[in-house]
Formats: C-alpha cells, structure tokens, sequence
C-alpha cells in the first residue's frame, strides 16, 4: 500500500516531530525497552533513499529485541526488514521477513500485526503476478482488518487487490475492488489522500480500457475534490490532468492546467512539483516558442539541483536536449545527454551501491538468524534424546523394582508354603504317630477289659496305663492347639512390665502333681523383685512347658532347679534357667532344636514327647524379643537358658 509506506516514511518525523539525527541523540537517554521503537522508526525513515542505513537500524533493533526476548518487536522489525527489501526488489529475501515475523505475531495472537503481513506478502506475491496467492493474502488480511474494525484498513486491502488485479491484466475484477474502496472513502466525514489515488487508478484503468471520456471524469472528479483542500494532491492532480488532455489533443487547455499547477506549487511552496510543472509546460512550448521552452526547463534544473533531486535533473536533461535538437544546436544537444547519462549512471551505481549493501546486510541477519534457528532445533533435539533416555531408564528402573518386588513376593510366598508344607507334615506326624498310638493303645485296653475277666488289681493297672496315655495325648492336643494358632495367627505378643515370681510359683503348683508321680523336688531359686518386660501368658506358657519337660526326662528321685544366671547386659534383660539332672540331650538333638526340627523321644517313666512344646518355647520367646539356648551332657541333664527384656 502505497500510503502504508509514505506513512512508514514520514513516521519517524510524526512521532515527536524529531530528525533522525535527534532520534540517535535519544538512543543515550531512553530506557532499553524503548530502543528497539527508535530502531524501527529510524529504519522507516531511512528506507527509500538509504537501504544500507534502513537495513543496518533494524538489525540493530533486532539485535536488542532478541537480547531482550521482546517477541512484539522482533515481529515488527522483521516486518520492517521485509519491506526495505520488497521496496529495492529483493523480493525473496522479503517474503521471508514477512513470513518471520507473521510466525511471530501468530505466536503471540497479535490480530493486527498477522494482517499487516498478510498484507505485505499479498502485495509481494501481486509483484510476482502470482494473482491467486495475492488475492488469497490480501483477502486473509482484509478479513483480519475487519475483525479488529480497522475500516481503513479495508479499504487499503481492497484497493491493493485493485491493483494486484489491475497490474496482472484483470481491469474488471480491479475496478471491482476499486469502486468498493471508492465507496468507503466517499462516506467518510473527512477524505482522505487514498481517495484521490483510488480516483487517479480508476482514471489510468479506463484510460487503459480506451474509455477515454470515463477517464476523464474521475480524474475531474479528483481534481474538483482536491480543490476543498489545496496542497500537494491538488497540485499533483492537476499535472496529471493537464497529461491527460495533452494525450487527447488539447494542448491549449492542458497548458491552461500546468500553468494552474504551476501557480498553485509556488503558492504552496511545493519546488518539486513546481518542477513538473515547468517540465509539461516546456514541452508544450518546445513546437512554438523554443527559448520559452529552455527558459521554464532551466528554471525546473535550477529547482531540481536544489532539491537534490539528481533523477529529476536526468528528466529536465533529456528535455533540454530535445529542445537543443529542434533548434539545430547539436552541440548543446550533445553536452545535455551527456548531462542525463552521467546523471542516470550515478543514480544506477548509487543505488546498486546501496542495494548491494541493504542485500547483504539482510543476508547476514538471514543467516544468524538460520544458524541460531539450526543451534535451537539442534539443542531442542538433544533435550529430547536426553528426556527420553531419562524416561527410559526410569521406566527400566521401575521395571527392574517391580521385577525385584515380585521375585521377592515369589520368595516370600514359597517360604510361606514351605512353611506351610512343614506345619502340614509335622500335623500329620503328630496325629499319625503320637495321637494314634495312644489312642489306639486305650482303644485295645478298652476292648481287654470289656473281653475279658481280670482281677481287681490288674484293672487298677490297666486304669493307671489309660490315664497315662489319656494324659500324654491331653498335654499333646494342648501344646498341639497352641502350636497350631502360632502358625495360623502369628504370635501375638502383648508386653507389660510384672514381676515373674508369681508366676513361675503358679507354674510350679500346676505341675507339683507330675512332679510327685516320680518324686521329684522344684525348687524356685528366683530373687525377689525381679522385673521383666514381656507378655505375661506367654512366658508362663515357656516356663511351663519348659519345667514340664524337665519332669519328663528326669529320673525319679531327681530335682529340677528354676532360678536367675549373669548372661549378657543385666541391665538391658534378666536371663532364667530351669536345670534338670535327668538323661540329658545329644548332640544331633541339639541341632535339630536349633534348626527348628522335632523329634519324637520318651522320658524316664515312658512318657512320649514330640518336640512340640520346645517348638513353642522357642516361638514365644523371639516374640518377646528375648533368647534362648541349651546345654546339655547326655547322662548329666539339661539347661535351658531363657533371656527376656528387662523392665
């Protein structure tokens, strides 16, 4: 859009009214954060006459907005970049600005700023006469204009796809467009420049078209409209009149409209196109009255070389030396076009100069920028493989736990059935061998006595034998309960601080009847005030069973001895002893007592023991947190050593 760049040019001069000389100056004083703004408004300012300058601030700018992470300015100054390039024809380079910084402003949802670059690559692609994808941009952006009510906006995008349309040989689908933007500007309350633009597009179309009349009329429609604001519109609109009516022949009323032009220029104090003025005028004059004619040109020369306007002295040139050849006077002929040539290769090399320099300046941006966007994808790259080796050896860990945990259940549960399988058999054991021998022993009395006529003594013998084996299997059923429910329920452990003397006397009175039967003396030899820490029932359970078993295997006439011994820290645990002089244990017993093994064995009166209540003792006494050990000399008798926590 031809005034989205005179406004770009002129914004460095509208924002504070400040030369880009002063906006340098300002660089010193503002805050990091406005630098970039400055930096994008001296590139807009130095755009049309110096590329190399434009190119080199917004580089600047890039450089601190990238510094700064500022993702608004990056957009813009990429934008910015974009049309330095698009204006010199470097039109690759600027799609791919455009499409940069369109990335950027999608990034950030920036409405506004996507529609400026849809914009911009629909006027690039119009350029390239790819109508299609023009179209397709110029609408998107339009659309985009319309979502944030930027009326005039709008109206920009159609007018640019009027051009786009107009420039690629579509006239209709262009004044379509046109008449659309037209319509826009004619409601607004004040009009504006890109009225008479649209005006003098409208008039160069129909021109084109051969509808000479219809030209004309929009372009006096233009000229009557402009005369409600003198300035530069109108002066300009006049000189494109006045072409338009020496183009249909009418010299007298197009001199009549330069001369109008030329008079409003001064007016104005518009020297350029006072200028052109006396340009279209000298070459009106150039067929009747020569030595007006290069007296106008060089007025407009001296003009022009004021202006610095080394394009406009190559035209006013070129005039010259066409009067000077109407004239005969080749020699002035000669001098003026060598004037224009020296002019127009100065102008060609300056700008190549400049060019060459905005070009590389852009390509050396491109390609930091390509590199570090390689560094980036390439870092990116390796966070992901190193993210997933992470994920993959957390995976192979939590593999590896699981699998442990589950190998470690596996063990566990084949301990438990091993286990298990042992409680299984030792029951097996006990109610195939010494619950049945018993049992079927009583039930063969039983069957003597109802057979059979014995005298009353030996009845009292065959009684005292069913006692016996009635006792023996009783005390097996009991140690076998409570065995049994360990296993089942574990060892459930309720611990109190008591004194075990009680206790043990307890114990001891339970028992004296056994005791009696072989004549053999208990003697509770335990200090008083002793104080252990366990669970009361169970170690009245260990001590009965413990001096039980001592009865069984100890000869009659013999004593059995409970008392106290120094084993260990007498701080920490009070250790216990229950000593028989009975027929001892053996080696190969002891070690079966140690691994946790029963063996079925017989005492002194033929009393049949299974093992299981040491099985018990041994049980209690690791649940209370306490220990337990043997000696025994076969012959000499047995010691059992039993250590619990002291209170």
């Amino acid at each position: 859009m031809r005034y989205l760049l005179l406004f770009c040019g002129l914004l460095p001069f509208m924002v504070l009214a400040q030369h880009p000389a002063e906006q340098l100056n300002r660089l010193k004083q503002v805050s990091e954060s406005e630098k970039p703004k400055i930096y994008l408004a001296l590139s807009q300012a130095y755009m049309e006459q110096q590329p190399d300058s434009a190119v080199h601030y917004a580089n600047e700018g890039m450089r601190l907005a990238e510094k700064r992470n500022d993702q608004p300015s990056q957009a813009a100054l990429l934008l910015q970049l974009g049309r330095v390039n698009a204006l010199h024809h470097h039109d690759l380079l600027a799609k791919r600005f455009y499409q940069e910084a369109l990335g950027i402003y999608r990034s950030v949802h920036d409405a506004e700023g996507t529609a400026r670059c849809d914009d911009a690559l629909g006027q690039l692609e119009g350029a390239e006469k790819k109508i299609p994808l023009a179209a397709g941009e110029l609408d998107k952006a339009a659309r985009l204009y319309a979502g944030q009510r930027d009326s005039n906006s709008v109206a920009e995008a159609w007018e640019e796809l009027g051009k786009v349309y107009a420039e690629n040989g579509n006239p209709e689908k262009a004044l379509q467009y046109y008449h659309k933007a037209l319509a826009f500007y004619e409601h607004r309350k004040e009009t504006p420049a890109a009225y008479f633009v649209v005006l003098e597009n409208i008039s160069n179309l129909y021109q084109k078209k051969g509808d000479s009349a219809a030209a004309m009329h929009y372009l006096d429609k233009a000229v009557r409209s402009s005369r409600q604001r003198p300035g530069e519109e109108e002066i300009h609109l006049l000189n494109e009149q006045g072409i338009a009516l020496e183009r249909e022949k009418d010299p007298l009323k197009a001199l009549a409209v330069f001369k109008e032009a030329l008079a409003q220029a001064k007016k104005h104090q518009q020297p350029e196109q006072q200028a052109e003025a006396l340009i279209h005028i000298a070459e009106l004059l150039r067929q009747q009255d020569t030595g007006t004619s290069l007296t106008d040109l060089k007025t407009a020369l001296q003009i022009a070389e004021k202006l610095h306007e080394p394009q406009l002295e190559a035209r006013i040139y070129a005039g010259m030396a066409g009067v000077y050849r109407q004239e005969k006077n080749y020699k002035e002929a000669m001098d003026a076009l060598e004037e224009e040539h020296h002019l127009v290769d100065s102008l060609l090399n300056a700008d190549t100069t400049k060019d060459i320099a905005a070009l590389d300046s852009s390509y050396m941006l491109e390609s930091s920028r390509e590199k570090i966007g390689g560094l980036q994808q390439a870092n990116k790259q390796e966070k992901r493989e190193l993210w997933l080796t992470i994920m993959f050896c957390v995976l192979a860990i939590i593999f590896a736990g699981g699998l442990w945990w589950y190998l470690r259940k596996i063990r566990h549960l084949n301990e438990e059935l091993r286990a298990s399988n042992q409680i299984k058999d030792t029951l097996f054991s006990i109610i195939g061998h010494d619950l049945k021998g018993p049992a079927g022993s009583a039930a063969q009395l039983f069957e003597l006595m109802e057979t059979e006529n014995f005298t009353e003594t030996e009845l009292r013998g065959m009684i005292g034998e069913l006692r016996l084996q009635t006792t023996a299997s009783l005390e097996l059923l009991q140690a076998l309960f409570e065995w049994g429910k360990a296993q089942l329920q574990g060892v459930k452990v309720n611990p109190s601080d008591f004194d075990p003397g009680p206790v043990v006397e307890r114990c001891i009175h339970l028992l004296s009847q056994q005791a009696a039967q072989k004549n053999i003396a208990i003697n509770n030899e335990l200090p008083p005030h002793l104080r252990i820490h366990a669970d009361a029932d169970h170690f009245e359970l260990v001590i009965r069973n413990l001096v039980s078993n001592a009865i069984k295997f100890t000869y009659p006439n013999g004593h059995i001895d409970i008392g106290t011994t120094r084993h260990g820290d007498k701080n920490t645990e009070t250790t216990f002893f229950v000593r028989d002089n009975g027929i001892g244990i053996n080696e190969s017993q002891q070690a079966s007592f140690r691994s946790g093994q029963m063996q079925v064995s017989f005492g002194t009166g033929r009393e049949k023991g299974s093992g299981l209540g040491l099985l018990l003792v041994r049980d209690f006494v690791k649940a209370n947190q306490g220990r337990i050990w043997l000696e025994s000399r076969e012959g000499k008798g047995t010691t059992f050593f039993i250590a619990f926590p002291s209170a």
